[in-house]
């Protein structure tokens, strides 16, 4: 800037000797009388010209000053942008982590208000009972269907907490209601058990009095100490489930060998509709061999089986040597077959 205003000043001072106003003049110099006056002329368009130059100076002195404060009031700018893009970029920051914040609220916002969507449901079958059945008992209030949880127990109008039967999905359990909590409270409903319903209990203990050898033919019983719900039918040997659950049978006979015996071996086994599910094998002992009385073995099975309605079940000799045969007389009672329904499935 100061390199300008001096480029300026020497053109203005060239300005004024070219135009003769400095006072320098080449010419030869006049008379007497003329000299006084030119120098007086000179003077005076010198003193003018300084004056001039003088006034340039100031307004460029003032020209630089504004310049100075235009150039401040720049810098003051610029940094006053800076703080404000700084500023910028903190709020696209903390706008994002609330918009991460709040979707991560929405979320669960969502979730409870599944669980809101689902009591309201729960009430809203209860006011449509309560008012279909409006004038009545709300104890007799029917849903249509065994209750299966404390909530349809609350529908049909149970109000005091404590131990209930509910039907599960295929037995009876057993539930602690707490009908001082919301439906949707996890307390609300806590599962303890299951109870031991069946429709008709069923179970049978059968026996044998005479020998049997007979290969491949369900083995009969001639001796009934039980048979609850007539499953078990001892003329042909045969048990038919009356319902669908689950079933414990257990067998145990005696092996005869008599002394004539040279294959010892019996082979017991257990069918379910043609299809073997277990076996028990029982053989002649080799320190017998050296006797002549008849010998005796114990061979036994046991299984449990989930049966439907209808399933047969029975006993069968598969296989046996000569002179061996399940033995048992009227007073033995070593030959027997039980079973009994342990669980019922009700659908």
């Amino acid at each position: 800037m100061r390199i300008k205003l001096i480029l300026v000043a020497i053109i203005l001072a060239v300005g004024c000797v070219v135009s003769g106003q400095m006072g320098w003049n080449y010419y030869p110099a006049p008379s007497f009388p003329y000299s006084v006056e030119l120098a007086d002329d000179i003077r005076k368009e010198d003193t003018s010209c300084f004056r001039e130059l003088k006034a340039n100076s100031r307004r460029l002195r003032e020209a630089t000053v504004d310049i100075g404060i235009i150039k401040g009031k720049l810098n003051a700018l610029e940094k006053k942008s800076l703080r404000l893009a700084e500023q910028m970029v903190d709020n696209q920051v903390w706008t994002t982590k609330k918009f991460d914040e709040t979707s991560q609220q929405s979320k669960e916002m969502s979730y409870r208000l599944e669980d809101t969507k689902a009591m309201i449901l729960n009430l809203i079958l209860y006011v449509k009972e309560m008012l279909a059945n409006k004038g009545e008992d709300s104890n007799s209030i029917d849903i249509g269907r065994m209750p299966s949880s404390c909530t349809d127990l609350a529908l049909i109008g149970h109000t005091h907490s404590g131990l209930y039967s509910v039907m599960g999905t295929k037995s009876i359990e057993t539930v602690y209601c707490d009908f001082t909590k919301q439906m949707n409270d996890s307390d609300f409903q806590k599962f303890l058990g299951y109870v031991d319903v069946k429709s008709t209990p069923t179970f049978f203990h059968v026996q044998k009095n005479t020998s049997f050898s007979y290969v491949g033919v369900p083995i009969p019983f001639e001796i009934v100490n039980a048979n609850s719900g007539k499953a078990m039918n001892v003329a042909t040997g045969i048990f038919t489930a009356p319902q669908s659950g689950t079933y414990s049978f257990s067998f145990a006979g005696l092996a005869q060998f008599q002394s004539s015996s040279n294959s010892a071996d019996l082979e017991i086994r257990l069918f379910l509709n043609d299809e073997r599910i277990a076996s028990s094998y029982a053989t002649k002992a080799g320190s017998w061999s050296s006797t002549s009385n008849d010998k005796f073995n114990q061979v036994t099975l046991q299984s449990t089986l989930n049966l439907k309605a209808g399933d047969d079940v029975w006993l069968e000799i598969y296989s046996h040597g000569m002179g061996v045969s399940l033995h048992d007389a009227a007073d033995w009672h070593h030959t027997h077959f039980t079973g009994l329904l342990v669980e019922e499935d009700l659908v």
